[in-house]
């Protein structure tokens, strides 16, 4: 008589929960990561991220063996969160969704001003690192501004590019102000350029 292969799902049970363990852990240290990040400077330790993370020194240095590589993660991971507000806000079928989501991606840039200079003067750039999520963001962008438009709810002569590059602006402006640590500030300056989208 064959003799059966033992049962293998306990231990596709188990890596399957080391995964995903895993996998919860990472999010932890992403989401300390960027609160540190915007409250304390990027001067704060890996080690002290892991200890507010409630993990241990080891974790962050094996998802993250370098500052530059948490920078990366912590700024696609904010791309990612903004493309799912983007994706709700399409489901919505609102023609004013579209100053929604650009007012959250200068507040989120405003936040995270900091470890995006940080990512510039390591020469790195997003839509080369996560070209999809990129990608993503921008076609929801598109869409909404050509919802917007069917509405006239924003100028007729706006392109989806130049609305990029004013939120790209909104970055510099904001930076320019002094305002990164000012929610009140950066969103004032943020109403401003988004004014100008207003149909005249």
């Amino acid at each position: 008589m064959t003799s059966q292969p033992p049962d293998p799902a306990p231990a596709t049970r188990g890596d399957r929960e080391l995964r995903a363990d895993a996998r919860r852990n990472r999010e932890r240290v992403l989401r300390t990561a960027q609160q540190l990040f915007a409250t304390d400077g990027l001067g704060v330790s890996l080690d002290e991220i892991a200890r507010r993370a409630g993990v241990g020194p080891g974790t962050v240095h094996r998802h993250f063996p370098a500052k530059e590589a948490l920078y990366l993660a912590v700024a696609i991971d904010q791309i990612r969160q903004l493309v799912a507000e983007a994706e709700t806000l399409t489901a919505a079928e609102d023609p004013e969704a579209l100053y929604s989501l650009l007012s959250r991606m200068m507040a989120n840039g405003a936040e995270n001003v900091a470890v995006k200079s940080a990512l510039v003067a390591a020469e790195f750039d997003l839509r080369t690192a996560a070209p999809d999520v990129a990608a993503d963001l921008t076609r929801h962008v598109a869409d909404l501004l050509e919802r917007a438009h069917a509405a006239s709810a924003v100028r007729a002569d706006v392109t989806a590019d130049e609305v990029m590059a004013l939120v790209a602006g909104a970055f510099a402006a904001i930076r320019h102000a002094g305002a990164e640590t000012s929610r009140d500030r950066a969103a004032h300056i943020a109403q401003l350029i988004l004014d100008g989208l207003r149909p005249r």
